[in-house]
């Protein structure tokens, strides 16, 4: 079934030639599209869309009780942007723009399309019955495809809003429907069943140091340190190995950037041998690592407990090798104090970056790359702060002679954290920046608590790019607060398998970056 769906997904985004130049660019004239009646104007960004440059019309965001109507129109062949804002694995049933998401970047939150009752997006597509509202809204485009989604309502004066294809675009207006006139459809005519439930996910971080041996994972709530058992211990031992030092103090490092809070040390295992012998190594393991940070580090200020839960909570499903090596941890779970001032990224200083494993060079120059078949040249001039994140807009130029799907930006059929994902084999989750010894990688969130499902907060297909045509992937990194980056598409290992490649077949690094305050 997935394999299927990945296949219509690049059959579908070949046929839009859905293109986007870098970095939008906004301007606060509308276009003749907006309708007299109207009182407000929404924000204008170029992009490339079926080959072609277009003004894309963003906004406004109007207030239909408690659901808000997102407007976006372009003068695009019928249909063209329909495909390009399209998440097809999300809804496989018809075009639209299901794919677009509300990005607060202040409370750190990422905002879905509404769904209906029916589990379908409450969103234009080819089931919307439409009404004289949506007639009204047509006319008023003058000839451009206009599309709506609709949204939880919201509080602000404005929005911002991560459109695939187009990037991130900043300060779209709120407004009540009455003042965005013909600029706006209720709900009642992008669906005939009622809005279900909003799905509204705080963006996580995830980095690593030390060549993936220390991860760390920062959500709303709490900080995660995981550290490989295999760097810390022997097999069966709970003595600390030689070389387990520079891994702890990179973790120490990461509890040491908080004022306190409560700290639990857990020890895990796989899934071999006897649970109760893991679930008594695991309890030892934890003590020793407690002990040994403690003398790292002034730990007076947390509530410090300590706990062995043996195979009982792996970090991913699986018994193979590679999910046996990821399971096997000893994690340090701190919850900040209240009153604790929020911390940026914890950046580890282990010395100069690792060393490049492709072709490098300037981001504003850009290079080629050749992967098997596929050749494309990649640039990326600047990336904006925007609050507490860095979005950057890689400009993709497929000098191949047939469409590229690229999947060598992506950690293969995995999310970035090792858990199995095939629909992520087109998003670009193994682009990364990399500051002294810690790889930074896209920021993402939860989209499907049962599942454990990730997306990255990024375009996520990105194939289809035809021959000679450029496509702007946008992707969101935790800042690193320094004013020059540095992107590193790396090879990726099987945990199990040290000469087990499983991604970055085409590795490049692009640097001198510059950060530009958005």
């Amino acid at each position: 079934m997935v394999a299927g769906a990945v296949t219509l997904a690049v059959l579908l985004a070949a046929c839009t030639g859905g293109d986007a130049v870098p970095g939008p660019t906004t301007s606060s004239t509308a276009t003749a599209s907006a309708a007299a009646a109207a009182q407000v104007e929404p924000v204008v960004v170029e992009a490339l869309l079926g080959g072609e440059q277009v003004a894309v019309e963003v906004g406004p965001f109007a207030l239909h009780g408690d659901v808000g109507v997102l407007r976006i129109a372009a003068p695009t062949p019928p249909s063209t942007l329909s495909l390009a804002l399209w998440h097809v694995f999300d809804f496989r049933a018809s075009p639209g723009p299901n794919g677009v998401r509300l990005v607060d970047a202040d409370a750190g939150t990422v905002t879905s399309v509404l769904t209906t009752t029916g589990d379908r997006p409450l969103a234009t597509g080819n089931s919307s019955p439409g009404g004289p509202r949506t007639d009204a809204a047509v006319a008023a485009a003058d000839g451009a495809e206009v599309v709506h989604a609709a949204f939880p309502a919201v509080d602000d004066d404005t929005v911002d809003v991560l459109l695939p294809q187009v990037g991130w675009v900043r300060d779209v207006p709120v407004v009540a429907a009455e003042a965005a006139g013909d600029l706006t459809v209720p709900p009642s005519e992008l669906s005939d069943q009622p809005a279900g439930e909003a799905v509204t996910a705080p963006v996580e971080t995830y980095t690593e140091a030390l060549s993936g041996q220390v991860r760390t994972r920062r959500t709303a709530d709490e900080v995660e340190v995981a550290v490989s058992s295999d760097v810390l211990f022997a097999f069966d031992s709970d003595q600390l190995a030689p070389e387990a030092d520079a891994a702890l103090q990179s973790a120490a490092a990461q509890v040491a950037a908080h004022g306190g809070g409560d700290l639990t040390v857990v020890g895990h295992t796989d899934d071999q041998g006897d649970e109760t012998y893991n679930v008594d190594l695991s309890q030892r393991r934890a003590q020793t690592v407690a002990t040994r940070l403690g003398e790292l580090v002034d730990l007076s200020a947390f509530d410090l407990a300590v706990e062995g839960r043996g195979e009982s909570e792996p970090l991913v499903v699986g018994t193979g090798d590679a999910e046996r090596a990821l399971n096997r941890r000893v994690a340090l779970v701190l919850v900040p104090s209240s009153d604790a001032a929020e911390t940026a990224e914890v950046v580890v200083d282990a010395g100069a970056l690792p060393d490049p494993q492709g072709a490098v060079a300037t981001g504003a120059t850009g290079l080629s790359v050749v992967d098997g078949d596929a050749t494309f040249d990649v640039r990326l001039p600047e990336v904006r702060r925007v609050g507490r994140y860095l979005v950057g807009a890689l400009e993709v130029t497929n000098t191949g002679a047939t469409d590229l799907a690229l999947g060598s930006l992506a950690v293969g059929a995995w999310d970035a954290r090792g858990s199995l994902d095939a629909e992520l084999q087109f998003a670009p989750t193994n682009v990364t920046l990399v500051s002294g010894g810690t790889r930074l990688y896209p920021v993402d969130y939860v989209k499907d608590a049962e599942r454990g499902a990730r997306d990255p907060l990024s375009d996520r297909i990105v194939n289809g790019v035809a021959p000679g045509t450029v496509r702007t992937v946008t992707v969101v990194w935790p800042d690193t607060g320094e004013d020059v980056v540095t992107l590193d598409v790396a090879p990726r290992f099987h945990p199990g398998n040290a000469e087990l490649r499983i991604a970055g077949r085409a590795p490049f690094r692009l640097t001198d970056v510059p950060v530009v305050e958005d």
